[in-house]
């Protein structure tokens, strides 16, 4: 009550508020445009708050404020206060460690590459983060045996009198001692830097004119060596994935929710190819998603450098602020972009799928043999599924038709038992029959102790009769079955049409299937049984359909 009068009596002003509990500690730390106005919605009976800020209300023992000239300033005073006292109801970014970058000196006579942790307010470039300290040296490697400059630091290069080992190697020049002149070692420093900014195209025309050039001039040995470097760059560029043709920075934020728990997973795209990914976790998140997106935006990038644009799928709350805050920390400006179509929702998906895989997993490894006892429970099934075994079909219109099998055990993926199937007895587009075939081939001449606890196919009754067929024609008895489908579901609300896709799980003799709701680890756990055997039927479906192809462009040939 103390705390609620108090607040009443709140500046109007921007700021940044700190809420006690009763031994003084900071509990929550948050910012204001309007600091009476916001304080006061804490205390306001009519609010549905979330529970977790229920509790937090009912421990604000004491509260106090800072007052602050603009909204921005309040933004960058709650970073450093949020960092400072570590408040239980904030989002905590707690990986907040740095990530390498290759740093190139351009500012000095001989540039020099390295790697740093933080990038520096000076007038070097950097490229980067690399998520590893390995694949960030590894690049490194790489890219001086094809592009000779220094990485001897300023000492070592200052005193040098006859060339280092890394000249002997060739992934050196030696400006230390002048065996090569400024313009031509600022030459391979461009050539570097367009290599990194991802223009590899004009970069390979240009090394190939200079060797033409090389050649006509009858400098037959530099030519040579122009060559190699060029089909060293070719080669090098076939094992970078390149995710976008913009000569822009882009981090993609995708994140998924379960109950409160929130896993982040960001990409790391710099000029058009993606240099790895990194996985936060949030174990408990009362904020909704648009308020927690903006806690981890201003966490995030107030401790890293800041890209051109940010790709989310909703916008942020306060965005408009948020890049006004990217902008004082970048010196320019920098978007935060929500992905509608196109290229940038192609990367939102992926970063959104690799952030449900990572927390699903983590979900099923904390749970890991209630599942499997839930799963038991809610299909009543006769065995432990200690094994379970699932099948799928992939083909287009019957063509390059092609089965699959993978394995799960104790609730994880055994890829020493996955198998692929051709399909060989049938033509055209008959699923059922496919599956007939897949099952009878795994099935036929294979040991009791080698069978599953459970079968499961992807696909609803159609599928599952065939493997009851299977089971009746071979005399295998005491295997549970299931299938597992995707179904649409068209229902009225309020007057208007509202479609959906349920899960729904079919089991033999049994007309209706189970259906599950939100988020249960037994579905979670069906999903990822069932989503790997797609998974492997397509590839083998691609590898197929792809060899197919050449082998037609050989015959027209």
């Amino acid at each position: 009550m103390n705390a609620a009068k108090k607040v009443a009596k709140a500046p109007i002003q921007p700021g940044v508020y700190l809420m006690k509990s009763a031994d003084g500690k900071v509990i929550y730390v948050g910012k204001a445009k309007n600091l009476r106005n916001r304080l006061k919605s804490y205390f306001r009976k009519d609010l549905s708050h979330t529970p977790r800020t229920q509790t937090l209300v009912l421990r604000i023992h004491d509260v106090e404020w800072i007052i602050t000239s603009t909204e921005l300033e309040a933004l960058m005073l709650e970073g450093t206060l949020i960092k400072k006292h570590h408040p239980r109801y904030n989002v905590h970014l707690k990986d907040d460690k740095s990530y390498p970058f290759l740093r190139i000196s351009v500012h000095e006579k001989w540039p020099q590459i390295s790697v740093v942790r933080r990038p520096g307010r000076d007038q070097a470039l950097y490229f980067g983060p690399y998520t590893s300290a390995y694949s960030v040296r590894e690049t490194l490697r790489l890219l001086t045996k094809i592009f000779p400059v220094r990485d001897c630091s300023p000492a070592k290069f200052a005193n040098r009198s006859r060339p280092c080992l890394s000249y002997d190697i060739g992934i050196c020049a030696a400006p230390c001692v002048n065996y090569v002149t400024e313009q031509a070692y600022r030459n391979r420093v461009s050539d570097l830097i367009r290599f990194l900014k991802g223009k590899d195209k004009a970069l390979i025309k240009n090394l190939k004119a200079r060797m033409k050039k090389l050649s006509q001039e009858m400098k037959y040995e530099e030519a040579s060596r122009m060559r190699d470097r060029i089909w060293a760059i070719e080669n090098l560029l076939e094992k970078q994935k390149v995710v976008s043709l913009r000569d822009v920075n882009q981090d993609v934020i995708g994140f998924y929710r379960w109950d409160r728990a929130v896993e982040v997973a960001l990409l790391f795209v710099r000029a058009g190819r993606l240099l790895g990914k990194k996985a936060f976790s949030f174990p408990a998140v009362s904020e909704d998603n648009k308020q927690f997106l903006a806690a981890f935006i201003h966490q995030y990038y107030d401790q890293q450098l800041v890209p051109d644009e940010i790709i989310v799928a909703i916008a942020p709350s306060d965005k408009k602020l948020l890049e006004t805050f990217l902008k004082e920390k970048m010196g320019q400006p920098s978007k935060i972009v929500v992905a509608q179509k196109g290229e940038k929702r192609a990367m939102i998906q992926m970063a959104a799928e690799n952030a449900k895989e990572a927390l699903q997993d983590k979900k099923l490894e904390e749970s890991g043999p209630r599942v499997l006892e839930a799963l038991k429970k809610r299909l009543a099934l006769k065995n432990d599924p200690h094994r379970i075994e699932c099948f799928d079909i992939s083909n287009i219109q019957g063509a390059y038709a092609v089965g699959s099998r993978v394995t799960f055990m104790e609730g994880e993926r055994v890829t020493r038992f996955y198998r692929r199937y051709k399909i060989r007895s049938v033509e055209g587009p008959n699923d059922t029959a496919m599956m007939y075939e897949v099952l009878f081939r795994r099935f036929k001449n294979e040991e009791k102790e080698n069978y599953p606890d459970l079968l499961m196919v992807d696909g609803g009754k159609g599928q599952l009769s065939v493997a009851v067929r299977v089971f009746k024609e071979l005399g295998i008895q005491g295997i549970d079955m299931m299938g597992l489908a995707k179904e649409k579901t068209i229902s009225s609300f309020q007057g208007k049409t509202v479609h959906k896709i349920e899960e729904r799980v079919y089991l033999p003799g049994q007309k209706n299937p189970i259906i599950f709701r939100g988020h249960s680890p037994v579905l979670h756990l069906l999903q990822r049984v069932r989503d790997e055997a797609h998974r492997f039927a397509i590839s083998y479906h691609k590898y197929l359909r792809a060899k197919g192809f050449l082998s037609a462009e050989q015959k027209d040939k």
